[in-house]
């Protein structure tokens, strides 16, 4: 995934699927234009759509 904005709280880093879905990533705010490997940690269905929480992968 790149990171493409800052989230709104905890040092959170949003990217985006192709299809438009909305995922937030844990503690890479600083990482902004940075492709990054995550795992899913949760998925809501939200009125808007669907809505992916991720972690980052450490190597």
């Amino acid at each position: 995934m790149t990171i493409i904005r800052a989230g709104s709280e905890r040092q959170q880093g949003v990217a985006y699927l192709p299809d438009g879905t909305m995922i937030v990533i844990e503690d890479t705010a600083k990482m902004i234009d940075k492709t990054v490997r995550v795992e899913v940690a949760k998925v809501l269905q939200t009125s808007a759509g669907r809505m992916i929480f991720a972690d980052l992968v450490k190597k």
